[in-house]
């Protein structure tokens, strides 16, 4: 994961760099607003999220946060400053979240973890197929994804004519990278738990035109969901390039 971080404090610098080196977080280091802006253009795309200090020189985290958002692909950011009355206008620039400089690592980590989110997907190759995380498309689209997560689930994009998204189990992708690249199945068989459109899709590697999508009554699809639930733990890892390539 990539982070900018925004402050101008030496001594708040240090102890953010120290905790991203520590949760193992690559991170940018900007002292004041108008350098964060320089960063988020020159890098454009880079980063998964902003820790963005509030009060700073030349601009402050606010306006720099408005220029962002205006500017550059969007990526989540949590204000972080000790003056609560600056809350509203945070959200009103753009800012995903808000946090007083008292919280504790802890909490810091977990809202970090908890505004990170990607979209996942399978894409086909002439030589195999890989699966790829996208960064959400604006706040709209990291909200959706958020509220999915919550729910243990993600969203998978599938290669082909119509780009067709589910809703899956947050360890589908893991699977399908594992039956295809472990077990080398030309085929993965998974739950689209949409509660729109639940179906039990098959999934083929070798062709853009890769997906059978099967509707499935109420009570077949509870039992299939709880037995699919019974497994998901069994995939943990990702495997999700093509030894193809």
């Amino acid at each position: 994961m990539n982070i900018l971080i925004a402050d101008d404090n030496p001594i708040m610098q240090m102890i953010h760099g120290e905790l991203m080196s520590y949760w193992g977080y690559d991170f940018d280091m900007a002292s004041d607003g108008l350098e964060a802006v320089e960063l988020a253009k020159k890098n454009n795309g880079k980063y998964d999220f902003c820790l963005m200090d509030v009060e700073m020189p030349k601009m402050n985290g606010i306006e720099a946060t408005k220029v962002i958002r205006n500017t550059v692909k969007y990526f989540p950011i949590l204000a972080f400053t000790s003056n609560n009355a600056y809350k509203k206008a945070c959200y009103d620039a753009g800012m995903d979240d808000f946090a007083e400089k008292t919280c504790t690592p802890d909490d810091l980590f977990s809202r970090i973890n908890k505004l990170s989110v990607n979209l996942f997907k399978f894409i086909v190759k002439p030589n195999g197929f890989y699966i790829t995380e996208m960064m959400p498309m604006d706040q709209q689209h990291a909200q959706e994804l958020r509220k999915l997560k919550s729910q243990g689930l993600v969203k998978l994009r599938l290669d082909g004519p119509d780009n067709r998204e589910v809703i899956t189990h947050k360890n589908v992708p893991n699977k399908i990278s594992y039956d295809f690249n472990i077990l080398k199945y030309s085929m993965t068989e998974f739950l689209n738990r949409d509660p729109e459109r639940p179906t039990l899709l098959d999934l083929y590697r070798g062709s853009k035109n890769c997906i059978i999508e099967t509707f499935v009554d109420d009570e077949s699809y509870q039992e299939q969901l709880e037995a699919e639930d019974e497994k998901m733990d069994a995939y943990l890892t990702k495997h999700y390039k093509s030894d193809e390539e």
